[in-house]
């Protein structure tokens, strides 16, 4: 390189491609998404969470759609506990397992992922708990054929990649296409 004005313009893109690349380290600023609720009622800010959530929410979607339930079991945490819109509580991955042999047997139901996002949040001990907020079309046939379908708006709880805790909403009796 003989011109030295271009070598020096080309040593600062460098530099700067460089220092950008360093600033994605683990002290990186976080995402600011929106607000969230305490228990208590106080805002929260909520931050963009790892991508990896997507993925593992997709496995465990894959797994009910399969009717594995020993995956099923397998990505739940140990504490795992689910409240659904009718107010019942799940907890534990037998209740869980029990409650969608019945619900599969009884609709063959199925699961198609409609969105996710993945988030988190400082809980009120001060530690950033890592959640999922998805929406999924579900998608019911009975044994005469019958074809019914609800939207579940989902907000799962991770710990160390495993399914935790979680909430589920539902918007029932959705036209079938």
């Amino acid at each position: 390189m003989k011109n030295p004005v271009f070598l020096t313009l080309w040593i600062m893109v460098v530099a700067s491609f460089a220092a950008q690349a360093g600033h994605h380290e683990a002290d990186e600023e976080q995402v600011l998404i929106g607000m969230g609720l305490s228990m208590d009622g106080e805002s929260k800010p909520l931050y963009a969470g790892s991508a990896s959530l997507m993925t593992i929410w997709q496995e465990w979607i894959e797994a009910h759609n399969d009717r594995d339930f020993d995956k099923i079991a397998a990505m739940n945490g140990d504490a795992f506990k689910v409240m659904l819109p009718n107010g019942q509580r799940i907890v534990g991955s037998d209740e869980h397992r029990a409650l969608l042999g019945g619900w599969i047997a009884e609709a063959n139901t199925t699961w198609e992922i409609w969105w996710m996002i993945p988030n988190k949040i400082e809980n009120a001990d001060g530690e950033m708990e890592e959640w999922l907020s998805s929406g999924n079309m579900l998608t019911m046939t009975d044994a005469e054929g019958g074809v019914s379908r609800e939207f579940h708006q989902v907000d799962m709880q991770f710990v160390d990649g495993k399914l935790t805790s979680g909430y589920v909403s539902s918007m029932e009796n959705i036209p079938a296409p």
